[in-house]
């Protein structure tokens, strides 16, 4: 795998009720020609078009929950993409239920798709594959069926060592190839592994999304070692009550699970409306986890590869 830009827009950080200043929650990964976008609140579609995201790229939709906050966008996303004259199809990845309220309202409206929809049921486990990328599902705990998504890239190869491969005779061209790719090759009948001339591999990178939840130790265990955890923040640390009432983590609980979970960066998200502003929270968090950002419907944040 060769190396690719990898970053993470925030199109909307409010939680139940937009604000002035922040629309309902979407997140958009950008890696290369493919965008994965992670809820699709009211309005997602602007800021689609605003963030110059583009209707015709390779898209993946995963939505987290089937709360309005989290899914009225998708609707009118995909009738944009279909005025467009979209043909690629879009994948979505959902609770079941999505696909009976896509197809109802889509009926009452009266509209079609100029493209085909490919829907995986989300569950725990790996929901989707790509030649580049894995993405991985567990239950959130929340106060209706939810999930927290894993986007996982394949590991790269190792740092090739022509050198050796000269030493053992293999020859420049086609063979140094597949080497390189991690297959064994054969040269005048003697096999030549891979690892002789490769380095180990070497990770790709891992972005963890809450959606609306919880903390806990399952969660913790599903993001270990995310090199970026966007985890939910609605509330600060004194109102944990509210925290727990409405199934939401505060900003102290995010920053404890992206601790427990050894995560690199944290992102606090999924604010409430009742915060004028965020620094208060981002403060809170930054006791417990210092590599902690308060997202900000706009921001883009790059991913590097981990060291190593």
């Amino acid at each position: 795998m060769n190396s690719a830009t990898l970053s993470v827009t925030f199109l909307g950080t409010s939680s139940a009720a937009p604000t002035k200043d922040r629309g309902l929650p979407a997140i958009a990964i950008r890696r290369e020609g493919e965008v994965i976008l992670m809820d699709c609140g009211e309005g997602v579609q602007r800021q689609v078009l605003a963030q110059s995201i583009g209707l015709g790229k390779d898209m993946t939709i995963l939505i987290t929950h089937l709360h309005g906050d989290h899914v009225t966008g998708i609707l009118g996303l995909l009738q944009t993409m279909s005025l467009a004259q979209r043909r690629k199809p879009v994948d979505i990845v959902a609770p079941a239920k999505l696909m009976r309220w896509l197809e109802a309202t889509s009926d009452l409206l009266n509209f079609g798709l100029t493209f085909p929809i490919r829907f995986a049921p989300a569950r725990p486990g790996v929901v989707l594959r790509t030649s580049e990328l894995r993405i991985r599902a567990a239950r959130a705990s929340h106060s209706v069926e939810a999930y927290s998504y894993l986007i996982e890239e394949r590991d790269r190869p190792g740092a090739f060592h022509p050198e050796k491969a000269r030493a053992l005779g293999v020859p420049e061209g086609k063979l140094w190839s597949e080497l390189q790719r991690g297959r064994s090759v054969t040269v005048g009948g003697a096999k030549v592994s891979w690892s002789e001339v490769t380095d180990p591999p070497r990770p790709g990178r891992r972005i963890g999304y809450s959606g609306d939840t919880r903390p806990s130790p399952r969660l913790a265990r599903f993001f270990a070692g995310c090199d970026l955890l966007i985890f939910d923040s609605t509330f600060r640390g004194a109102d944990r009550d509210k925290a727990v009432e409405r199934k939401h983590s505060t900003c102290v609980e995010a920053a404890s699970l992206a601790k427990r979970a050894d995560a690199k960066r944290l992102v606090l998200t999924h604010f409430s409306a009742r915060y004028t502003t965020v620094t208060g929270l981002l403060r809170e968090a930054r006791k417990v986890f210092p590599n902690t950002v308060a997202a900000a419907d706009g921001l883009t944040l790059a991913v590097d590869y981990p060291l190593g």
